[in-house]
């Protein structure tokens, strides 16, 4: 089994590269997100949360495992980091999304399926969190506001 795709994203000017797809597919050796909780691998996970498949995370919950994650990216970019759920597409690509988010990407569901899988983000649940999730953490001076 073999990651669906990888993706490079930059933080503070240095970039991070990050394998995504089944969590099971995870690289040998990479610090990974498991959104599965039937992953054969889940043990190996640095990071886990437990998302229903087709679902989304509590918004908390999944921000507080993102920061963790960015932390260490940030601490050590040259690591290799993983997220992956059971095929890779929904819950990989909605917590890939999020991560973007908190990093600065400032379109994050058009940036996960140009760089990592059109596919990903499956349901419309998903990508309304993603949208929600992106709002919620983008900086306030960034936010858009419309005065009557």
């Amino acid at each position: 089994m073999t990651p669906r795709g990888v993706v490079t994203l930059g933080l503070e000017g240095r970039e991070v590269r990050i394998s995504c797809g089944p969590f099971d597919a995870m690289p040998q050796g990479a610090r990974g997100l498991c959104l599965e909780a039937r992953a054969a691998r889940v043990a190996e996970a640095e990071w886990r949360l437990d998302v229903p498949d087709f679902g989304v995370p509590d918004p908390e919950a999944l921000r507080s495992v993102l920061a963790g994650m960015l932390a260490a990216m940030r601490a050590r970019p040259e690591d290799a980091y993983h997220i992956g759920c059971r095929a890779g597409l929904g819950r990989t690509g909605m917590a890939l999304a999020c991560l973007g988010a908190m990093a600065g990407i400032d379109d994050p569901v058009r940036w996960v399926r140009g760089t990592y899988d059109p596919a990903a983000i499956e349901t419309s649940q998903q990508e309304a969190f993603v949208i929600g999730f992106a709002d919620a953490v983008r900086p306030e001076a960034s936010r858009q506001v419309v005065r009557d």
